[in-house]
């Protein structure tokens, strides 16, 4: 197993998006709305991190909230989002912020900014192997997300392992965590995988979800997403 990514984002990662979304891309959609239909926080605020456009999220999910808050380091990010849920938005009643800012690196200061508020880590989480290229610093970074959210409501759903895989996977439910080899094998995959370093983010035993996502014909990563009850209890219901 390596620890590695491809490297995504700009505009021909919406490019490919816009492209993907309705066709290979929609089972996984479709998985990520179920999930987060199940994913009640108890408040009418959500902090957005790493939303880009929102090519993967629901409005249906978004239209629940009164105030959304979003985070990003994509300077294309906020236009497009606007393009692909602001109607929806506007219908609801739901207020939209934007800022253009890395959460990682300004964490205590928008929760302190937001107390109320539930986060959701928008397929970001898997990203931080790209931007910081030491493995354990990443694992330790999700480690301290644990202790850095506590008493929140927070929920994310991030890369696990990516790897190289034409097949069409089903989702599975989990009741904590799971060693990566046991679940690439669990799928009866091959090869080599690269590992995300996002093991550590969810409490380990906290009910998560496998969710298969066709990135491409060819590539597949395994998302994982799972959710924590605000006051530091863990939710079952996944």
């Amino acid at each position: 197993m390596k620890t590695g990514a491809d490297r995504t984002g700009g505009l021909f990662w919406h490019m490919r998006a816009l492209v993907a979304r309705r066709s290979l891309w929609r089972p996984f959609r479709a998985g990520v709305e179920d999930w987060l239909a199940s994913w009640t926080p108890p408040c009418d605020d959500l902090i957005l991190v790493g939303p880009s456009a929102g090519w993967c999220l629901p409005d249906s999910f978004l239209m629940r909230f009164a105030r959304l808050h979003a985070f990003d380091i994509d300077p294309a990010a906020q236009t497009l989002f606007r393009l692909l849920h602001g109607g929806a938005l506007r219908g609801a009643g739901a207020d939209l912020s934007w800022t253009q800012a890395d959460f990682f690196a300004n964490l205590a200061d928008i929760l302190a900014a937001h107390p109320g508020a539930a986060i959701l880590f928008c397929n970001v989480a898997g990203q931080r192997c790209i931007q910081i290229s030491d493995a354990r610093m990443v694992e330790a970074e999700m480690l301290r997300l644990q202790e850095q959210l506590k008493g929140r409501s927070w929920a994310s759903f991030h890369d696990l392992l990516s790897g190289h895989s034409s097949l069409a996977l089903p989702h599975r439910h989990l009741a904590g965590r799971i060693d990566a080899r046991d679940l690439i094998a669990s799928y009866g995959l091959g090869g080599e995988w690269y590992d995300h370093s996002t093991g550590n983010l969810l409490p380990k035993g906290t009910p998560r979800r496998i969710l298969p996502w066709r990135f491409q014909r060819g590539r597949l990563h395994l998302i994982e997403a799972g959710w924590v009850e605000g006051r530091g209890t863990i939710d079952g219901r996944v």
